[in-house]
């Protein structure tokens, strides 16, 4: 495929950008040209990696290992950043955990405050850390959040009360932000082939295998998503093809939310 070069000389700051999909987000914004990308993440190690084939691909910037758990960690990177660069064209909240916290015989307190913090504070957090930059010359948020905060599923009700807020986050940042040009729009994905879904199994790359592979009635289009897949959208998003687009979310999901699935045969 050629990619076009819709990033070229612009800033991107990327949370969770050292693995999943803030990682294949990465990817796809310096493949189309992005000049400085700054990772945030709290695995430093992992982001250094990625940072150092970002480099080789052409782009420049910098890492910020950050705990978005962490309030005043997420205003230390707002200023760091802030000392780096003088403009943001693209923020990508993407940064989570896995979901957890159901409410039938299951304990959920341990877990409520992780989740609501790493996905949905700290979106509203990071996004105040640099909306000065943002505001220099207009630009774009996307907000990552996940099909399970458009539908009801079982034993997962904190993640996905805390994506569904995510959305609705979008939704009134797009109304707060306009008058300065900035879009903020949110993504849904389906189910991925992250990490977070095989490197726990006892053999991380049979189970990735599998689930590449897998034949599933999930949603219509029978497989799982790849990273790529999602970051693809991600890019549309904050690129100027979508300069018309704010305040919606856009479901990347292969037909799933609000479509009749039929069952296998």
């Amino acid at each position: 495929m050629d990619i076009s070069r819709r990033f070229n000389g612009k800033t991107a700051l990327v949370t969770g950008g050292a693995a999943g999909l803030g990682r294949a987000t990465v990817h796809r914004l310096v493949a189309e040209g992005l000049q400085t990308v700054i990772i945030v993440d709290r695995d430093a190690k992992g982001a250094r990696h990625e940072m150092d084939k970002a480099e080789a691909a052409g782009a420049n910037g910098f890492i910020i290992e950050c705990d978005l758990a962490d309030a005043e960690a997420i205003r230390r990177m707002g200023r760091l950043t802030a000392e780096r660069i003088d403009r943001l064209d693209l923020l990508v909240n993407c940064a989570g955990i896995p979901s957890s916290g159901g409410l039938v015989e299951e304990e959920f307190l341990h877990a409520f405050e992780p989740i609501i913090n790493i996905h949905l504070r700290a979106c509203g957090l990071v996004t105040q850390a640099v909306l000065p930059l943002l505001k220099q010359n207009g630009g774009a948020i996307v907000n990552v959040s996940s099909d399970g905060g458009l539908r009801g599923r079982r034993g997962v009700w904190i993640y996905d009360a805390a994506k569904a807020g995510i959305i609705q986050a979008s939704k009134s940042m797009a109304c707060e932000f306009a008058g300065y040009g900035i879009r903020v729009n949110a993504i849904a994905p389906g189910w991925v082939v992250t990490e977070l879904h095989f490197m726990r199994a006892e053999d991380p790359e049979k189970r990735k295998k599998e689930l590449l592979e897998m034949d599933t009635d999930n949603c219509l289009m029978r497989r799982l998503a790849r990273p790529e897949e999602i970051a693809a959208a991600i890019a549309f998003l904050g690129s100027d093809d979508a300069s018309y687009v704010t305040g919606t979310c856009l479901c990347v999901d292969g037909g799933r939310v609000g479509l009749e699935i039929p069952k296998k045969e």
